[in-house]
């Protein structure tokens, strides 16, 4: 087996179905994916096991240990040669798993590989195009450029040696492509490899989480003091600003400096595509 496709999933049932179906619609057929359920309450479970493929497995303990220790878990199960990041609410394209393995395959000096998506809202309408860029140095991460991580095809061998180490919040693959940039090489694919699901709901919640995961990033690498004050005030400033516009109901104004703007006609066209995989007519 060549590929494995890895899910992590927490309370997904609204869009748990349309990620499963783009992952078993993909064009290249060689993979075992799996499901790991972490402790959700919801519908999940009962989605995950509707489904009668060999290719599925279900992982269920029934316990929520969070999205770093599901990660590492899944890459330890896995058995393909190469794992593929997927979250429980965006739409693979149907090519994305060819694209990326060919190029892993013809390029083995290549260690990850990651790409474009088109962010879409919670009603499968089209945001904008999210574009990545190529990493090469420990500086590019610090700059805020990194692959976006769910569009991430590597090769097993390389995660099951580097781990997502606990206590990153909401940081965990910032500080993972900081340990590895040194050391492994990256390559972007400039071509869109999924949908992905723009959330403009509790933002200030989640960046107040984040503070914490950017103080150990700034305690383990050694920054200096008046780097860590920095980042202390940069991270409540965001925080505040999210706080008030989410009371003011702006927070679209967040969601739009996510993403690019797209031209009409490249946003009816992406829509087709989506469509298309909702309708299971690829």
């Amino acid at each position: 087996m060549l590929v494995s496709v890895g899910i992590p999933i927490y309370n997904a049932e609204q869009y748990l179905k349309l990620a499963i179906d783009s992952v078993l619609q993909q064009t290249f057929k060689d993979f075992e994916l799996l499901l790991v359920n972490d402790g959700s309450t919801d519908n999940s479970l009962e989605i995950m096991t509707s489904y009668n493929d060999s290719r599925i497995k279900i992982i269920n303990d029934g316990v929520n240990k969070g999205l770093i220790f599901r990660l590492n878990e899944m890459i330890e199960l896995s058995e393909g040669q190469y794992f593929v990041r997927m979250d429980a609410d965006d739409v693979m394209f149907p090519d994305r798993l060819q694209k990326q393995l060919d190029l892993l395959r013809d390029n083995p000096e290549i260690d990850v590989v990651h790409g474009d998506a088109v962010s879409i809202d919670k009603d499968n309408s089209i945001l904008g195009y999210k574009k990545s860029q190529e990493v090469k140095l420990k500086n590019d991460i610090l700059r805020g450029i990194f692959p976006i991580h769910p569009t991430v095809m590597a090769k097993r061998e390389v995660l099951l040696k580097n781990p997502y180490k606990e206590g990153f919040i909401q940081m965990e693959d910032m500080e993972l492509w900081y340990r590895l940039i040194d050391k492994c090489r990256f390559q972007n694919l400039s071509d869109p490899l999924l949908f992905y699901r723009e959330d403009s709901s509790n933002n200030s919640r989640k960046h107040l989480k984040m503070i914490k995961g950017r103080l150990k990033f700034a305690e383990t690498y050694r920054t200096s003091t008046i780097n860590k004050l920095k980042i202390v005030l940069e991270s409540y400033l965001k925080y505040t600003i999210y706080l008030i516009l989410e009371k003011a109901k702006k927070e679209h104004i967040l969601l739009n400096k996510r993403f690019q703007q797209l031209p009409q006609t490249a946003k009816i066209d992406f829509k087709k595509q989506l469509d298309l995989i909702i309708s299971g007519a690829i």
